[in-house]
C-alpha cells in the first residue's frame, strides 16, 4: 500500500522542484539587491539560505541514481541545464560572497 522510499528515490522525485525553489529564491535575491530600498536583513537572510542550499543541492544531486543534467554551449558557466523526468530547468550557480 504505502510503500516506504529510499532516499535516493525521494532525491530523484524531488530534486527538480527543490532546485526550482533554489532557482526563485536566487532570482528574488537578485531583484531585491537592486531595490533603491532593500532590506539588508533580509537580503542577508536569503543569501545565508542560498549559501546553505546549493551545496545541499549539490549533495543530493550526487547521491541520485538518475542522469538529471547536462550542459548547453549556449549557456553561461554560471548556469546549468537539468532534465529530470522530461521536465527541464536551469541552475544558476551564484556567487553570494560579494567577490
Amino acid at each position: 500500500m504505502n510503500e516506504k522510499l529510499s532516499r535516493v528515490e525521494i532525491y530523484n522525485e524531488e530534486y527538480v522542484d527543490l532546485n526550482h525553489a533554489y532557482v526563485q529564491m536566487y532570482k528574488f535575491y537578485n531583484r531585491l539587491l537592486s531595490a533603491t530600498d532593500a532590506d539588508e536583513e533580509v537580503l542577508s537572510v536569503i543569501r545565508e539560505i542560498l549559501l546553505v542550499f546549493n551545496p545541499t543541492l549539490d549533495r543530493i544531486k550526487s547521491e541520485m541514481t538518475v542522469k538529471t543534467r547536462f550542459k548547453e554551449e549556449n549557456l553561461s558557466s554560471k548556469t546549468e541545464k537539468v532534465v529530470n523526468g522530461g521536465v527541464s530547468q536551469v541552475i544558476l550557480h551564484g556567487n553570494f560572497t560579494g567577490e
